[in-house]
């Protein structure tokens, strides 16, 4: 895994600080700087679904983006997206 990559992946998941319990994101972010980025951005997805966090359009983007650049089965975030009215 690219380093960008892993940049990238350690910047979502903390700009879920402030919505996630810290001891999830400091996990997360531990497993990515330690090469288990596709690890850390699955627990991500589903830790943001278990606590009710919904993601701004713009946030579900990058979490797409993300996921895509990794080849990760979009099932693993497609529950993230945000409800049109």
């Amino acid at each position: 895994m690219s380093k960008n990559i892993e940049d990238t992946v350690v910047a979502v998941i903390e700009s879920y600080r402030d919505r996630l319990p810290d001891e999830f994101v400091d996990e997360y972010v531990s497993l990515a700087r330690h090469n288990e980025c596709v690890i850390a951005f699955e627990n991500l997805c589903v830790q943001l679904f278990e606590f009710d966090v919904v993601p701004s359009e713009q946030e579900f983007q990058t979490i797409c983006e993300i996921g895509e650049s990794m080849e990760i089965d979009s099932q693993r975030w497609n529950f993230l997206a945000p409800q049109k009215n």
